[in-house]
């Protein structure tokens, strides 16, 4: 649905020229930038700005420090905005902000459990930090990238609401801003004793509980209107759940000849490429092909071929066909055709 308001359009006004808090109109057909353009047009991120303005309104009161929560604003907006036009960027920049102000008028402590506020589907991170004395905080922390990991503790050296820790080629600052935690990392993922893609940086939120994942084909971009997501769960069922979170790790497929002109993404998590990956290609007018590999109650593999197209039910597009015919030939993966 298209909106009139782009509160959040409005707050980078607001803080550019004046600093005020509160909201005014703005309007759509003013926008002028490639993310404003594609906020405007699209119904489920305009509906993403139109939560995360309301959200700011009622945050930016409650926090304990108001300046430093319109700073990060403004540097939330430069990260939003080198998305352009990008709606799966734009959609997981917003969700990730909405995340964060639920959590940034929290008042802070360092004796917390901190969670990771998933920049991916298959990523996550839980942070334990504790003060050790007035001038040391230690720490803990736990991060995942798929089936890869990684693990870290020590103890940081604390001064004012920032600690600094390093050992030998790694090392982590660890920054207090309002009801949130950023973990900056210098060294790479085997530096900081972690598992391949696995790195410790991000912003945290103080909670016991992992963060729950919101993610969909929308915001991961494989479909693109709320009619799409709304076929692929239909057609999919309990599937649909194990393709996005299969869409971790993503590269771009071959065209396939004989559907010209349709998108395919090659697609695995990272660390289980061979036992949980898909293949998905993608027509403009809305028809969809799909074999997804996933693991029976036996624990055997399978593949599972979808598509929407009636007359392409029992065959497989030949892009796909190579896809399954290469992972088929290390071993046995029976295909099932899926309704």
């Amino acid at each position: 649905m298209p909106l009139t308001f782009s509160p959040v359009i409005v707050i980078a006004l607001l803080l550019a020229v004046s600093g005020v808090s509160h909201a005014s109109s703005f309007d759509c057909t003013s926008a002028a930038s490639p993310s404003e353009k594609a906020i405007c047009a699209d119904a489920y991120t305009s509906n993403l700005d139109k939560k995360l303005g309301e959200l700011w309104s009622a945050t930016l009161p409650k926090v304990a420090d108001s300046k430093a929560l319109k700073t990060d604003q403004r540097q939330w907006l430069k990260q939003r905005n080198l998305c352009a036009d990008d709606l799966s960027c734009l959609r997981q920049k917003y969700q990730m902000r909405i995340t964060e102000l639920g959590y940034m008028a929290t008042p802070f402590s360092w004796d917390a459990t901190w969670q990771m506020i998933p920049w991916g589907v298959a990523n996550d991170g839980e942070l334990k930090t504790r003060r050790k004395d007035s001038t040391h905080i230690t720490f803990n922390v736990l991060a995942a990238n798929g089936a890869n990991m990684g693990n870290l503790d020590g103890v940081a050296t604390l001064e004012g609401t920032t600690a600094h820790y390093a050992e030998g080629d790694c090392a982590l600052t660890f920054i207090a801003m309002n009801g949130v935690l950023d973990v900056n990392q210098q060294g790479s993922d085997s530096e900081c004793g972690a598992g391949m893609g696995v790195f410790y940086a991000g912003r945290y939120v103080a909670s016991e509980q992992s963060l729950p994942l919101e993610d969909d084909l929308l915001s991961v971009g494989l479909v693109r209107t709320q009619q799409e997501d709304d076929a692929m769960r239909t057609l999919l069922k309990d599937d649909y759940r194990r393709l996005v979170e299969s869409s971790s790790s993503r590269t771009k497929g071959d065209a396939s000849s004989d559907v010209p002109g349709a998108e395919v993404d090659e697609m695995w998590v990272r660390g289980l490429g061979g036992i949980n990956a898909s293949i998905f290609m993608r027509a403009t007018d809305s028809r969809f092909w799909l074999v997804l590999i996933v693991s029976d109650s036996k624990g055997n593999l399978r593949a599972r071929y979808y598509t929407n197209v009636p007359g392409w039910k029992g065959r497989l597009p030949e892009t796909l066909q190579r896809w399954y015919d290469k992972r088929a030939a290390a071993g046995s993966l029976p295909l099932d055709q899926m309704p």
